[in-house]
């Protein structure tokens, strides 16, 4: 076990929330990707290669971060740990990625379905995006977060956007992602109920937003075509394009 063990310095395995509050130390797990056991090494760690993959983290919440820098001792000590669930069922599973598991392909083969399109190729990365976006939309919708200009609605505002522009990628012009919330309430509403008991909701919300960001989304592109017309793009029509009409810089 020792052997296993490889101290880093602080940049790596000290967690802070910001620049005050709670922090401490953490102990991140790594697990090995590679056929020879014996190779493991600090070195090919150190090296982030590609050979290894970090699971889970424990940190110990033991200190405050002072305004000042300094670190207090905190009455009340605890450890916080997270697991990557997906990358737990990726090892298990043996798939060469989170979206390779049973945790994504069916929602990965029904936006196939929809869209038409194969599951590989210069596909595969927008119908990744279009499944992680929608589970998260559709959790938040049901928990009763809804997409707006300010706040968390805002966020998720931004994450149905991106989903929307991956879409064009899979030639959707017209409103599609509504119809994916069916597969994403199959394959969690066992674990989360509401997304069943809310389904007509979510699907709604989900409609009217990639609606109205579509006709956003066809009068930037209108916007953008006079102005790149001049053959030089100025930082504020960029800035409008991206704020208000949702470009990715």
């Amino acid at each position: 076990m020792p052997g296993r063990i490889v101290r880093l310095p602080a940049k790596d395995n000290f967690w802070e929330m910001g620049d005050i509050g709670p922090c401490g130390p953490c102990s991140e797990i790594h697990y090995y990707l590679g056929d020879d056991l014996e190779a493991q090494s600090e070195e090919r760690l150190r090296a982030d290669i590609g050979e290894f993959v970090e699971i889970g983290n424990l940190v110990f919440i033991q200190y405050n971060r002072e305004s000042s820098g300094a670190l207090v001792q905190l009455p009340a000590q605890h450890v916080d740990t997270g697991t990557g669930f997906e990358r737990l069922c990726s090892l298990l599973q043996g798939t060469e990625s989170n979206y390779d598991t049973d945790v994504f392909t069916p929602l990965i083969q029904r936006i196939a379905e929809i869209t038409g399109q194969e599951t590989g190729g210069e596909q595969r990365v927008p119908m990744q995006v279009i499944a992680d976006h929608m589970r998260c939309l559709c959790c938040a919708i049901a928990d009763g977060a809804l997409p707006s200009n300010e706040g968390r609605g805002y966020v998720m505002r931004r994450i149905l956007r991106r989903a929307a522009r991956y879409g064009r990628q899979l030639d959707q012009s017209e409103p599609f992602l509504h119809k994916l919330v069916t597969a994403v309430s199959d394959r969690l509403g066992h674990v989360y109920p509401e997304l069943k008991a809310k389904a007509d909701h979510i699907g709604l919300v989900v409609r009217s937003e990639e609606e109205a960001f579509g006709r956003t989304l066809d009068r930037g592109l209108e916007i953008f075509e006079r102005v790149s017309q001049k053959g030089e793009v100025s930082g504020a029509d960029a800035f409008q394009l991206y704020d208000t009409y949702g470009f990715p810089f």
